[in-house]
């Protein structure tokens, strides 16, 4: 049985079970159009696996781990690949583990993730409650660490989101109810879910406006915006702290990429224009007052000392980026 198991959303589900091994992933092709890729370390549960989570910068691994499955629609439907990873681990190899150190093991985990850049993520509808504040509220902030005390209260399926540059990380803690002395060791499971952006913003609608989200999208978040004052209204006035200063992250595919420009070229589009470089003299530049400039469609797109020695050299380093239209 393969130990070590890289995991990246995206990849076809055929790729992935073939790179993984055909014997080691149970494939799982269901009518209603969904696969399901299955990787199972509970046979021997003295060797269980290590799953790395490629994400670029925010790349970690975890151990101790007893399941892995992921999940994609047939190809004839969309090229997604898969969409979404679940992945099942112990906090340690041994079954049983004292209560305290389980606590800290969770929070070392939280604490690593933190530090590749993942981040506190709130549902959009939901309420922004942080620190000892979301003890009671379910959903608990990645930044707090709960007392043992507190951690003994928790409730089973006690719930972490986070999210780093478009992939969502849902974490939840379940223990034995047969082992909750706090005197004696407790035995724990977690379960984590990684999805990419795509499928959570589809996670806001219903199957028939799903493939119009992004027409949709601006409606549904003032609806968002509405659920979420309230439950902090509700929220407040149970005395809870609010995370006014977190703001949700962007939705990368609604972002419209720059128009750019090179001196020399025709200007695309009529507006006024901000020439910037990255090189050394990149800090130069961004604090010179004329590297705003009006430029109208078809013209070609000047530079500075046009002509004069070594300039014409110099202004190949120069991006002109459009920044807002001209005024009538």
């Amino acid at each position: 049985m393969i130990q070590n198991v890289v995991l990246h959303l995206g990849e076809s589900g055929d790729s992935f079970a073939q790179r993984i091994g055909r014997h080691v992933v149970k494939t799982d092709k269901q009518p209603a159009g969904m696969n399901f890729y299955d990787i199972d370390w509970t046979v021997n549960r003295s060797e269980p696996g290590v799953v790395t989570f490629e994400h670029g910068e925010h790349t970690f691994t975890i151990d101790a781990v007893l399941g892995v499955m992921g999940s994609s629609y047939e190809p004839d439907i969309n090229k997604w690949g898969i969409i979404d990873f679940n992945i099942s681990f112990g906090i340690t190899k041994p079954d049983l583990i004292a209560h305290d150190e389980a606590r800290l093991k969770v929070m070392a985990l939280l604490r690593m993730l933190q530090d590749k850049g993942w981040r506190q993520y709130y549902l959009r509808d939901a309420a922004r409650v942080k620190g000892r504040s979301a003890l009671f509220d379910g959903f608990l902030d990645v930044r707090y660490e709960p007392s043992f005390e507190e951690w003994m209260t928790l409730k089973d399926g006690a719930k972490w989101f986070l999210e780093a540059d478009g992939v969502y990380l849902s974490m939840q803690m379940w223990r034995d109810d047969k082992h909750l002395n706090p005197q004696q060791p407790g035995a724990y499971f977690m379960t984590m879910e990684l999805h990419g952006e795509e499928d959570d913003v589809r996670r806001y609608f219903l199957e028939p406006d799903r493939n119009n989200w992004r027409e949709l999208w601006p409606e549904r978040m003032k609806k968002s915006n509405e659920f979420r004052t309230e439950a902090e209204a509700e929220a407040r006035a149970k005395g809870y702290q609010i995370d006014t200063d977190y703001q949700d992250p962007p939705i990368k595919a609604l972002i419209k990429p720059e128009l750019s420009s090179k001196v020399g070229q025709p200007c695309p589009k009529d507006g006024i224009w901000e020439a910037s470089r990255s090189d050394s003299m990149a800090a130069a530049l961004a604090s010179y007052p004329a590297r705003w400039r009006r430029f109208k469609q078809g013209e070609v797109m000047t530079g500075f000392g046009q002509g004069l020695p070594g300039f014409d050299d110099d202004n190949q380093h120069i991006i002109w980026t459009w920044r807002k239209p001209l005024e009538s």
